[in-house]
Order: C-alpha cells, then structure tokens, then sequence
C-alpha cells in the first residue's frame, strides 16, 4: 500500500494548489453570508434558514469540488503523458487509481472541514442574534453535536460523488465526465423521492381521468408502467444521496439517530467501493 499512499500524497499536494478549489469555497463562504440576509428577510426562524442554507451549501459546493477536480483528474495525467512513467513502473493501474481517489479525498475532507468551520462561526452569529430565543443562553438554541453530525455526513455524500468522478473520468473526456457526475449528483437526491412517488402511485382508469380533466393524473395513469421501472432503474443504479441530507431533522426534528448515522456512512463507504471497483475494471481495460 506504500505506492498507493505515495500517488494519494503527490494527487493531494496537487490538488491543494488546484485555483478552481479555492474559487468554489470563495463562493460557498459569499453563499454561508447570504444565508443571514436570507434570515433576516424571512418570515421564519433566521437560525433554521441559516443552519439549513449552511448545510445545503457545504453539500452543493462539497460536489462541485468534487466534479471540477475529479472530473479531469486521470485525464490531466493522460495529457501530461505523466501516466506512462506511472504505469510503466511497478505501479499497477488500481494502485494508481485508488492513490488518486485517496488524495483527493483528502482535499476535499480539508475543504469540507473548512466550510463547516465557516458555518459554524454564521451559525454562531444567527443564534447569538435571534429574536424571540427558545432559550436564555445563545449556545443552548444550536444542537452542536448534531449539527456538526449532519456536516460529517457530507463527506460520505462527496465519497460517493468522487468515485462516480473517477469512474466517468477514466472512460469519458473532463466534460463529459463533469456532467454525467454532477447530473448522477442531482438525481441522487430526488431519486428516493421520485421512486417513492411513482410506485405507490395507483393509476385511475383513463375514462375516469379524461372526464374530471385531470390531464396530469391522465398522463402517469398511462406512462405508469414505464415511469414506475424506470424510477425503480435510477434509483438502484444511482446512488441515494438522501441518506446523507440530514439537515431537516437536525433544523426541525426530531434527530437523527445513531443507527441512522451508521447506515448512511456504511452505505457512503460501500457504494464508493462497488463504484471505485467497476472504475478499476474498466480503467484497466484501457488503452493508452
């Protein structure tokens, strides 16, 4: 494992110089800022808005890190024609890949780590500032560890997102791999939602729908065969990004639980696995 250790430490030493990194946490701290403007002109809570567009924004910005970085990763080697004194030493294509997923794993757990440092200092100041407090101290109106719990969560989220990176990288040109990365990114975290939608969906009879002029309940009444498997395709070939979005339950209730934690985190480390192994497989069928 010294050779795969040795490519992460050189990836993460490239990464961490990479501009496009620090461009996107500017905007996620101009974005964390913004969430106070948004508090004070909502009509709700300002620390809910405030925690739930800080964890929102430490989720986005955490992927699109991962999907500009990533996407041209192996690429970049490719073009340098910096992988053929790779490949030609004693490295083997899985020690090279799983070398960079590593180092920039490591990047982009120090960019999270960061964000949810800047959150916290915005957070910090939505509590100390609130009106109409549900508690006399200010530090008592924030769940902390709960809070930070739900941030840690996010970096299983970008697991996911950097292996899905690697693998369109090593098959597809920067862009293509961009966009099918941050497009698997989206439907990620509707796509329980969507699936639950469409197989408990029961279809009416068409004459039914077509009297009341229900044109939407018409139409899924007779796609609902094609929209139910299809929902069932995306959901289990795309990875359910769900189950790291924790922020409802740590803003409104009730919170997460330990077991709940340890799913989401078991899931991260076992669909980046399946993920980063088919990465493998195809990257090592490639000809350079």
């Amino acid at each position: 494992m010294g050779k795969v250790f040795q490519i992460a430490k050189n990836t993460f030493r490239e990464s961490i110089r990479d501009k496009v990194l620090y461009v996107i946490a500017f905007f996620a701290a101009v974005m964390m800022l913004a969430s106070l403007a948004l508090g004070w002109i909502s009509i709700g809570d300002q620390l809910q808005v405030v925690q739930d567009f800080s964890l929102a924004v430490i989720s986005f910005f955490g992927a699109l890190m991962a999907v500009f970085i990533g996407a041209g990763l192996i690429h970049k080697e490719i073009d340098k024609r910096t992988i053929y004194t790779i490949i030609s030493k004693p490295v083997s294509r899985w020690q090279f890949l799983l070398g960079k997923y590593l180092g920039l794993l490591g990047v982009l757990g120090l960019a999270l780590a960061g964000m949810l440092a800047a959150s916290l200092l915005f957070v910090a100041y939505a509590a100390w500032t609130a009106k109409n407090p549900p508690a006399a101290d200010w530090t008592a109106r924030v769940e902390w560890g709960w809070y930070s719990a739900a941030a840690a969560m996010l970096f299983f989220e970008t697991m996911v997102v950097v292996s899905l990176a690697m693998l369109f990288g090593g098959v597809t040109s920067p862009i293509l791999s961009a966009i099918f990365t941050f497009t698997a990114y989206l439907l990620g975290q509707v796509s329980a939602s969507v699936n639950y939608m469409f197989t408990s969906f029961i279809p009416s009879e068409e004459s039914v729908a077509a009297i009341t002029g229900e044109m939407l309940t018409d139409f899924a009444s007779r796609a609902y065969f094609f929209l139910k498997y299809f929902s069932l395709l995306v959901y289990y070939a795309l990875p359910d990004l769900g189950h790291f979005q924790l922020r409802n339950q740590v803003v409104l209730g009730p919170a997460p639980t330990p077991a709940q934690l340890l799913y989401g985190a078991v899931y991260g480390v076992g669909y980046s696995a399946a993920v980063l192994i088919l990465a493998i497989v195809l990257f090592d069928r490639k000809r350079f």
